[in-house]
């Protein structure tokens, strides 16, 4: 089943709103030929990209070698870091995930945990940048693993990487005076 309108419409304020395209938006301006219909491109293939995954996580066949070559294909195509490449991907999937599907489904062990530079300094990594996470696959694995180890040893052996966010989004919330 395709995104409806109403996703794909959350979906574009949630890509607006979380920075994602600043970092990406950067590495575009530092190539001449690129211009604003190859950042309408991007988005386009974010899309693509992110109504595969969907349909895969709402059928209950989501694997997490969909999500990995799907971050290839937009850091490949794009000609950006593996590490920015993961954070829309990562992110909508994520709250794809909250909005559709129960807390405990299965799905979740798939997902992974957005990487940025918040979560970066909370495993301390705070050198590390998403452009520096080239096109290094193995490096993102290492630190996603790094992550599930972290969650786990809080939350226990169920805990998921994509736990390492929410539990984030959590304690701001909390800190807000939200929850």
């Amino acid at each position: 089943m395709p995104l409806t309108i109403y996703q794909k419409s959350l979906y574009l304020i949630i890509l607006n709103t979380t920075m994602i395209l600043r970092s990406i938006g950067k590495t575009f301006r530092e190539r001449p030929e690129v211009n604003e219909e190859e950042i309408k491109k991007f988005k386009q293939k974010v899309f693509e990209e992110i109504g595969t995954l969907t349909n895969l996580m709402n059928n209950g066949n989501l694997l997490e070698e969909n999500i990995l070559k799907s971050i290839k294909r937009l850091s490949e195509e794009f000609g950006i870091s593996f590490g920015q490449a993961q954070k829309p991907i990562n992110v909508i999937l994520k709250y794809h995930f909250l909005l559709t599907r129960e807390e405990n489904d299965p799905q979740k062990k798939e997902l992974h945990c957005p990487i940025d530079s918040k979560n970066l300094r909370n495993i301390h990594r705070s050198g590390l940048s998403l452009k520096r996470i080239n096109e290094d696959e193995d490096k993102y694995l290492e630190i996603q693993s790094e992550i599930l180890e972290i969650q786990q040893n809080r939350e226990g052996f169920n805990a998921t990487r994509v736990d390492f966010d929410i539990s984030w989004d959590r304690r701001n919330l909390e800190d807000e005076g939200l929850l």
